[in-house]
């Protein structure tokens, strides 16, 4: 008697949980629209699921991947990947739908968190250190914590070894070319997606790094046409130099920072 009670007690939190999800979503369950907002924190999960951390970081990173093409669930894709990520930090999917949802999708610090818990378990495999560093150096504008990450992706690499470390001597490249770079890395990733959903949302995100190179470029333009700095974003437009600002399909948008374009992030709660 006493052995069916351990499955009993799974089940039953099973079915409270996904009842907690219907029940407490602002839009109706039934309606394709709706987004989950529900997510367990992770030792409540480890409970629900008889103990078992790693098929309750397999389901949680389905969640995530099952809503990745909706910029309105990016806060529970962030604290489900979040989840996933304490639950099992070696999970490959989880790290790398992460990195394309969280990471390019405005979320840079915590696709950062969950590449960083990927680095450290999968101490075997290059590509979490290697997206870490890319991303470091892209977004932060740090080239010396890239370069020591590159290390050690090269270190774990034997195919890619020469490339890591020739990547790591150019990341003195000016923004025009690290925007390109970067481009070129999204499109081999897409090359190479695991799901409709994850070709979907790295097709997103290369149409923003485009807006985002295009808006560069017209940068290099105006300063070499005017002989002068870009101070204010809207005189690309009055100049003459473009027509109107590259849309984002994030609906992030674009901002000028420190004198250079760059991706707008999100404001996360």
């Amino acid at each position: 008697m006493h052995k069916l009670i351990l499955p009993s007690l799974t089940l039953a939190a099973f079915v409270l949980y996904w009842v907690l999800i219907l029940m407490l979503n602002p839009a109706n369950a039934n309606q394709k629209e709706s987004v989950p907002t529900i997510v367990l924190v992770a030792p409540a999960q480890v409970l629900m699921y008889a103990g078992d951390r790693f098929l309750a970081a397999n389901i949680e990173t389905i969640r995530a991947s099952a809503e990745m093409t909706s910029i309105d669930s990016e806060e529970f894709r962030l604290r489900s990947h979040k989840v996933a990520s304490l639950l099992n930090p070696c999970h490959e999917d989880n790290y790398w739908f992460a990195n394309s949802s969280l990471s390019w999708g405005g979320a840079v610090s915590q696709g950062m968190d969950v590449l960083q818990y990927a680095s450290q378990c999968r101490f075997w495999d290059e590509w979490p250190p290697f997206f870490f560093a890319f991303n470091e150096n892209f977004f932060y504008q740090d080239s010396v914590e890239a370069q020591r990450v590159l290390k050690i992706a090269a270190e774990r690499s034997n195919d890619n070894k020469a490339a890591f470390l020739t990547y790591a001597t150019m990341l003195s490249l000016d923004h025009v070319k690290n925007a390109q770079v970067a481009l070129r890395l999204l499109e081999t990733e897409l090359k190479q997606a695991r799901s409709k959903d994850h070709e979907r949302i790295l097709s997103d995100r290369i149409e923003r790094l485009k807006g985002l190179l295009s808006l560069r470029e017209a940068q290099v333009r105006y300063e070499e046409k005017f002989g002068r700095k870009l101070e204010q974003p809207d005189d690309l437009i009055t100049s003459g130099i473009i027509d109107s600002p590259p849309k984002d399909p994030l609906r992030l948008g674009y901002e000028f920072r420190e004198q250079m374009f760059q991706l707008k992030q999100l404001r996360v709660r």
